[in-house]
């Protein structure tokens, strides 16, 4: 997971726009804030991580992200515990992302165009970052009625981000008779205790 999201950074760190196809120019747009707002500001950590928050949250479906990484443990759990496992995950989630972004130095990204994905307002946008050797990545988006894009999925050399998160919620699940509240007490420890990375 770890390599999985310094590739990502990667991506979203420096964009090379080749079309003005409205998928790819939202995350061109999505990158041009957190380089201007978060990474290139002076503001302590803390007002960057915040500006970053907002960014991450309104670019990233959580919710939808939420629901699917527990797959048949979110129909099992009440509104209640779904509510905490979705705050608990957002901020755990969040941190690890922030803090991968801070440390990341940049690479090229060349998009390869968009293209359909299995429902219809649902779409693939294909890129390579030109690592040695190349790395392709695929951006999964959603569009709303409204025809703004959320991110639901990025998949990283096949590997997908959002399958990750839940193989891994899912071992421990199963580990622990299937508790959904004691997923998310893991989760809210492990952000409680989290400490940002120094460069």
């Amino acid at each position: 997971m770890k390599k999985i999201l310094s590739l990502i950074c990667g991506v979203f760190l420096s964009v090379s726009v080749q079309a003005a196809e409205p998928s790819i120019m939202f995350i061109n747009d999505l990158t041009d804030d957190i380089i201007t707002n978060v990474l290139k500001s002076d503001d302590t950590q803390e007002e960057k991580f915040i500006r970053f928050k907002t960014a991450f949250e309104n670019a990233l479906d959580m919710k939808r992200i939420g629901r699917f990484v527990l797959g048949v443990y979110w129909k099992k759990a009440t509104p209640e515990e779904q509510q905490a496992f979705l705050n608990a995950f957002i901020d755990f989630t969040t941190k690890t992302w922030a803090d991968r972004f801070d440390l990341y130095t940049g690479q090229q990204i060349v998009f390869s165009g968009s293209r359909n994905a299995e429902g219809k307002s649902e779409l693939y946008v294909d890129s390579t970052i030109e690592n040695n050797p190349p790395v392709a990545v695929i951006w999964r988006l959603k569009q709303t009625k409204s025809g703004d894009f959320k991110i639901i999925d990025i998949i990283v050399e096949g590997v997908s981000m959002a399958m990750s998160y839940r193989n891994e919620y899912s071992a421990f699940l199963q580990k622990n008779g299937g508790k959904l509240p004691v997923l998310t007490q893991e989760l809210e420890q492990k952000s409680a205790d989290f400490k940002f990375s120094k460069k």
